[in-house]
């Protein structure tokens, strides 16, 4: 059974992105909302989108972060469920979105944001 390495959640009044790494090196950013009716309290409380992301994947959001690229999409198709992801910057925010969510992020959370990628990469590339 796999363990999780990171599991950082970036929570907002109504939607949540959460970045994790577990053990064998597979990262996934998960895109949640509230259940409806449910106030936003706990894990279970919200409905999450899951999506794998590879090192490359990564880098490039990380050039984003940097101000080298202004925008990147991707486009995932995981057992014949499609989902295109965009992340783009204005301003002091970043943007990262699929049809169901849209979440910003502020500048202290894209610097946790890039540590984090930068760690992940790393270790999505050992070998131990």
């Amino acid at each position: 059974m796999t363990q999780l390495v990171i599991n950082k959640p970036f929570f907002g009044k109504s939607n949540c992105l959460k970045a994790t790494l577990n053990d064998v090196g597979e990262f996934y950013f998960h895109f949640g909302t509230p259940k409806p009716g449910q106030p936003p309290e706990g894990d279970s409380a919200w409905l999450w989108k899951k999506v794998k992301m590879n090192d490359s994947e990564l880098a490039d959001i990380l050039l984003v972060l940097e101000g080298k690229k202004e925008n990147i999409a991707f486009f995932h198709d995981f057992k014949g469920e499609k989902t295109q992801i965009w992340v783009s910057k204005k301003d002091a925010f970043l943007f990262i979105k699929i049809k169901e969510v849209n979440k910003s992020l502020t500048e202290p959370e894209q610097i946790v944001l890039r540590e984090l990628l930068k760690y992940c990469i790393l270790r999505m590339n050992l070998t131990i």
